[in-house]
This record gives structure tokens, sequence and C-alpha cells, in this order.
């Protein structure tokens, strides 16, 4: 009879300081889902495709209806994601969508993932609460 291997199990375990960071990326993932998910929902980048310019975290802030402090910290947040570009004039930082954000996270394009995404935050993402 052949010896049976559990699935997913390998000959050789992988060092045991692989182990807490591939833990944590699973554990931070759901950041990530919750940064597109709230960009979305408060309409960052349908305020960004109908700017002419690119706009401060204040402009943005105030045409979406939320704090600065949390505004900001979602902008980098989707600037780190690379949905955002990041311009600078005399100091100052300003924000506007790449190209992927254009076409995949605004809600006037054909190509849009907004009703997609609108589900999974609002539907498949409340099905893991306990």
């Amino acid at each position: 009879m052949a010896e049976r291997q559990d699935v997913g199990s390998s000959e050789e375990a992988p060092a045991a300081d692989t182990y807490p960071r591939k833990i944590l990326e699973y554990m931070e993932g759901f950041l990530i889902s919750k940064t597109v998910f709230t960009s979305c929902e408060l309409g960052v980048f349908d305020v960004l495709l109908g700017a002419e310019r690119p706009l401060s975290a204040e402009e943005i802030s105030e045409a979406v209806g939320a704090s600065l402090d949390g505004t900001e910290r979602l902008l980098a947040a989707c600037s780190g994601l690379q949905l955002l570009n990041i311009h600078q004039d005399n100091g100052r930082v300003f924000y506007s969508n790449t190209e992927q954000a254009k076409v995949y996270l605004t809600r006037s394009s054909p190509l849009s993932l907004y009703q997609s995404i609108q589900y999974s935050s609002r539907t498949i993402y409340l099905c893991w609460h306990y």
C-alpha cells in the first residue's frame, strides 16, 4: 500500500522565520480589500475623474464628506496600492487616478468593477462575520 502524504505538506518545511510573515500577510489581507471598498463607496476615484487637475487631500475630503485625517490615510493607502498617483507642487501633495483606477474603479467606465466591489463589500464580506 502506498504511503499517504497530506495535501499541502511538503518534504521540507519552510524556515521558521517565513511562518510569521506569511501569517501576517493573511491577517492583513482584509486591509487591502477594505481600502478598495471604502475608496469606491466614498467616490474617491469618481471625484478625481471629474476633476480637471490633481486634487489635494483637503479637496477630496470635502468632496466625499469624510474627515481630513481619515481621507489622508485612505489616500496614502491607495497610493501605496498604486491606485493613485502622487504629485507635489511647492511642498503640497496632490492626487490623481492611475490608469487602472480610471478604467476599473470609476462608476462611469465601461469596464468598471464598481458593482462587483459593492457586492463584495456589502454582501460577501458580511458573510464572514460570525
